[in-house]
């Protein structure tokens, strides 16, 4: 492999522009010279097609692969992944468009593929992510509650200067989290591409099951989510959010983790209710969350969604 690797950067955008643009400038500041930015657009509005095309022009390492559709972040991640290893990218780096990364960033996530021997083969690696709005932890990799089967994320809400480690420390997590996973083509050609029935949620638990997960333990990449929000004060969820939250848990938990008979029990009695308590708002989410759970049950595809 030569000296500066090839990293193909996966953004999707969907009407949000000045957030994707900021990731951009945030990578483009990187100053790393193998860096592809790839912004598959998820159906975007025509205002924001145009200034793609313009950040484009400006911007020699950003691609734009427009959709015509929303094909949710699964189906649009892959097309990204895809443009990448044609534009013969030795590493993949999927990461959501509300963040922005640290400018040693990409040098040192490769070298901790380096430096670690880290088996290219079945490795998703992430670092700490902070909240945009301060230093706290929004993720350092995700993990199941025992029995209740619930993601959690690690270390969440603790400052990040009392967790960080100098240099390329290394933690271990059950998964990766899909706001920013690192991989090498040769995991791609392992493991295939993100599962696209899931269109959203759970679709990064999906793709990092049974994987070397990995964090590496410096501050990375911050995330611009409300690190305020609460449970009541957290965003409310659509119907069709409610019902692909649903219906993914079900397949995930039931049918990819395979939990026992009394996890099954204690997920549908408890666990799934956790999801209306803290998203749901109204009558029509509420329907929309119990139809999903039925089609979770019953093995149904996900609806087409435009």
């Amino acid at each position: 492999m030569n000296k500066f690797p090839k990293v193909a950067v996966i953004l999707i955008n969907r009407n949000g522009y000045s957030l994707t643009e900021a990731c951009v400038r945030s990578l483009v500041e990187t100053g790393y010279p193998g860096l592809l930015t790839v912004i598959v657009d998820n159906g975007s509005k025509q205002s924001d097609l145009d200034q793609l095309a313009e950040l484009a022009r400006r911007e020699k390492s950003v691609v734009v692969h427009p959709l015509g559709h929303n094909a949710g972040f699964t189906k649009a991640n892959n097309a990204g992944i895809r443009l990448g290893l044609e534009q013969q990218a030795d590493y993949l780096w999927v990461l959501n468009n509300d963040t922005e990364v640290r400018q040693d960033a990409v040098d040192l996530l490769l070298r901790a593929f380096t430096e670690h021997k880290l088996d290219g083969k079945s490795t998703i690696l992430s670092s700490i992510i902070t909240y945009a709005d301060n230093d706290n932890i929004w993720c350092n990799g995700l993990r199941d509650m025992a029995w209740f089967n619930f993601p959690r994320s690690v270390d969440k809400g603790r400052p990040a200067v009392e967790v960080a480690r100098p240099g390329v420390v290394l933690q271990a997590a059950q998964y990766s989290v899909g706001c920013s996973m690192f991989f090498t083509r040769e995991f791609v050609a392992a493991h295939g591409l993100m599962d696209e029935d899931f269109f959203i949620y759970y679709d990064d638990l999906d793709y990092s099951l049974g994987c070397h997960n990995v964090f590496l333990q410096q501050p990375l990449v911050r995330h611009k989510v409300s690190s305020t929000s609460g449970n009541k004060g957290s965003a409310r969820f659509t119907p069709f959010q409610a019902y692909l939250f649903a219906k993914n848990g079900i397949h995930y938990y039931f049918r990819r983790k395979k939990i026992s008979f009394v996890e099954k029990i204690i997920y549908l009695g408890f666990t799934n209710w956790v999801f209306v308590v803290l998203y749901v708002r109204d009558i029509g989410t509420l329907s929309a969350h119990l139809k999903g759970l039925w089609a979770g049950l019953t093995g149904k595809k996900t609806p087409k969604f435009n």
